[in-house]
């Protein structure tokens, strides 16, 4: 079955992107005002799979470097991080600043601001002279949701082979009983990266490990019939 696209789904994104960019390159222009990157989005948004429905998302990234921007002035400016906070408040925006160990590789200082389910962060390295710009639009469904069918079983009890028994983990699915064939369920296991169990996402189901069939059968739906001591 294809997918079915949510009218004006995919144009509330873009805007939204447009929206990101734009705030992004205010902020630039009064925070860097030397050096102003070019804010756009390119190719197909990101997507989670760990929603129902899955979620569309575009990132936007640039990286300046503040010799560059203010030569007039030392390379690294202490109050740039609280400047960025201060600006992205007035702009509506509502901030928290992280302060890091500014350790080679480390970004020192880090502001985040939200607004609307979107996201911009400010990262600050006092070692590297860079400021890194980033926005996030919020995530949108661009798909409408299929709800999930239980498949039929592979094998009922008048299927039966002779000398068979239906599988006692599954009762004749096939599919596994956890997921029934999804390979995901809420709360599941998080990727393969690791992590912790959220109980509002999908994750690898704990059954199954993503083969989707029953772990004692394979897929049989049934298992030889043996008699007990025989």
């Amino acid at each position: 079955m294809g997918k079915t696209e949510i009218p004006g789904a995919r144009a509330r994104l873009l805007g939204a992107a447009d929206a990101v960019c734009a705030s992004l390159t205010s902020l630039a222009e009064r925070l860097t005002p030397g050096q102003v990157p070019e804010f756009a989005v390119s190719g197909d948004p990101s997507v989670d799979t760990g929603t129902e429905p899955p979620t569309y998302q575009y990132t936007v990234r640039k990286r300046v470097y503040v010799r560059d921007a203010r030569p007039e002035r030392d390379a690294y400016e202490p109050g740039l991080a609280a400047r960025a906070a201060a600006l992205l408040a007035a702009d509506g925006w509502e901030t928290t600043e992280e302060i890091r160990d500014p350790r080679p590789g480390t970004w020192g200082v880090v502001v985040t601001g939200l607004r609307h389910d979107a996201q911009i962060v400010v990262s600050v390295s006092p070692v590297r002279d860079e400021v890194m710009y980033q926005g996030r639009t919020p995530a949108v469904a661009l798909y409408e949701h299929v709800p999930h069918v239980r498949p039929d079983p592979v094998v009922t009890p008048e299927t039966l082979r002779p000398g068979y028994t239906l599988c006692y983990e599954c009762d004749g699915l096939g599919w596994c009983p956890g997921c029934e064939g999804r390979g995901w369920v809420l709360g599941g296991r998080p990727g393969w990266g690791g992590g912790s169990p959220d109980p509002g996402r999908l994750g690898r189901c704990p059954e199954c490990l993503t083969e989707r069939v029953c772990p004692i059968c394979r897929g049989r739906g049934s298992l030889p019939f043996r008699v007990p001591g025989g």
